[in-house]
């Protein structure tokens, strides 16, 4: 009943550079919106430019048309254009304050009413100096020498933190700038080294050829099956792909797919009543006696709309059918004594959607995690993500059970983050991920694009996990071997007895 994953990309993102495509924890909020006859209008209110500097943004809004370009000192780059939109659609990706000097980016944070943080761009009377002119677009050609310059300035610019990875940027940038030839794969080095170097899994290319550049910070429990088949196989680990023959690889992926398999039957042997699973499978749940079981695999693609509809559409889909979906899952479990909630394998997604998922556990407001931005020489305002109690089906006064792991990341890291100052839950497991801010994505020329940290996200009182993770409050391996060998499951075993 587990999602299936892409074996390949599972294997192949252990190695150097994957061709796989990029599918990253948190989506940064694109607008959607449709052309519409040119006569259509937008107010006035909304015309000018609009941007977060913190996020490289700028609006560009006329009577009828809206550009979006991302910007540095020295590089701006057209992200889309839109042409003969209203007001009406505008609305739907953004929404304008009350005093009419700051519009609220809608898009991919939630709907107006519901949602997770989202950041403002402020008024301003012109463009940046850089998008004043020679503005590059997507079909823009640069050399690779000049890709590897605007890559370094925009990382300059708004990465999130050096000094975690004690990285000296500027000479890093410089010295992988050397070898950067007309050869693509000299670029790709250049990259893939930078990202060693700072360890966020939220750091990502994909190259216009479908190359996907990522380093995760810490090893996950499919790289954990990898190493333990290049182990059993005498294997050098990490694998190098050009050290691997096509047969090697169809090995690796059927030893992954096969012990996923195994994990899977392992849990589901816990249920001592129906297993069910709501419509997007990524929520199963069960009773287990009397403590409920219940796992989430994502935040994200819980949508049922068409793909051709924008982004709110689908934002209200998906909380929809959240939600719907939630209801019954607590209904369902509402006689048991206590519940386990497992993300041990939840990627991230989006934040509104662990928000959601939050409240049906709250009993009061409250201050789940706090964010801001790295902005310049300085930071965004702070912003506080509010967990607020449901006036749907909930599960409160009871004792809660979080399953984590290294694969717990992003948007699970800030439900877990959300879920920390409720006094009846107990996280168990390993340490999680670590990468806990938006994807600031970019649109590059040559069809490139780009995926970077640049946020802070702190705990409710203040402190800040990125690379180390959450920690937990007890510690149990992940599906062991010997877990798997066994036929249990250590997390569900400590969740039970932490509840019972």
């Amino acid at each position: 009943m587990r999602g299936n994953i892409s074996i390949t990309c599972a294997v192949l993102s252990a190695l150097l550079l994957t061709a796989c495509g990029s599918n990253n924890s948190k989506e940064q909020a694109n607008q959607n919106n449709g052309g519409n006859p040119s006569g259509s209008t937008i107010s006035a209110a909304y015309q000018g430019v609009w941007v977060a500097s913190g996020y490289a943004d700028v609006l560009e809004v006329t009577h009828n048309s809206v550009n979006y370009y991302k910007y540095s000192s020295d590089y701006c780059v057209l992200q889309a254009s839109f042409d003969g939109i209203t007001t009406a659609e505008l609305n739907r990706s953004v929404s304008l304050n009350e005093d009419e000097t700051a519009l609220r980016w809608i898009a991919g944070y939630g709907t107006d009413t519901f949602g997770a943080p989202a950041r403002e761009l402020s008024k301003e009377s012109a463009l940046p100096a850089s998008c004043q002119s020679g503005v590059l677009t997507e079909s823009s050609s640069l050399s690779n020498q000049d890709l590897f310059a605007l890559y370094s300035q925009i990382m300059q610019e708004y990465y999130v933190d050096f000094d975690r990875m004690d990285v000296d940027w500027p000479q890093l940038a410089y010295n992988l700038s050397l070898p950067v030839t007309n050869d693509i794969n000299t670029l790709y080095e250049a990259i893939y080294s930078s990202y060693v170097a700072l360890q966020d899994g939220h750091n990502s290319m994909t190259a216009a050829d479908g190359t996907l550049i990522k380093v995760l910070g810490k090893q996950t429990h499919t790289m954990d099956l990898i190493e333990e088949y290049a182990l059993d196989n005498n294997l050098s680990y990490p694998l190098q792909a050009n050290e691997l023959s096509a047969s090697q690889i169809a090995a690796i992926e059927a030893y992954i797919e096969n012990n996923l398999t195994i994990e899977q039957a392992i849990v589901l042997d816990y249920a001592t009543t129906e297993v069910k699973q709501d419509d997007s499978e990524q929520i199963t749940w069960f009773g287990i006696d009397n403590i409920g079981y219940v796992r989430i695999d994502s935040m994200t693609n819980y949508s049922s709309v068409s793909d051709d509809e924008d982004d709110l559409a689908h934002t209200t889909s998906a909380l929809e059918n959240l939600n719907n979906a939630l209801d019954q899952v607590l209904t369902d479990l509402s006689d048991t004594q206590g519940l386990i909630i497992d993300i041990r394998g939840n990627g991230g997604g989006n934040d509104y959607i662990s928000l959601a998922i939050a409240g049906r556990f709250a009993v009061t407001d409250y201050v789940g995690y706090k964010k801001y931005a790295r902005d310049g020489s300085g930071v965004t305002d702070t912003r506080e993500a509010i967990i607020q109690p449901t006036s749907m089906v909930s599960y409160t006064n009871k004792p809660l059970v979080l399953l984590v792991s290294a694969e717990t990341a992003s948007a699970a890291e800030a439900f877990t983050l959300a879920m920390l100052p409720n006094d009846q839950v107990t996280v168990i497991g390993t340490a999680t991920q670590g990468i806990f801010s938006d994807v600031l994505e970019w649109m590059l020329p040559g069809g490139h694009a780009l995926g970077l940290s640049n946020e802070v996200y702190l705990s409710a009182d203040d402190i800040w996990y990125e690379g180390s993770g959450i920690p937990v409050d007890i510690e149990v391996p992940n599906f062991s071997k010997s877990d798997r060998e066994s036929g249990q499951d250590s997390g569900i075993e400590a969740a039970l007895t932490t509840l019972m």
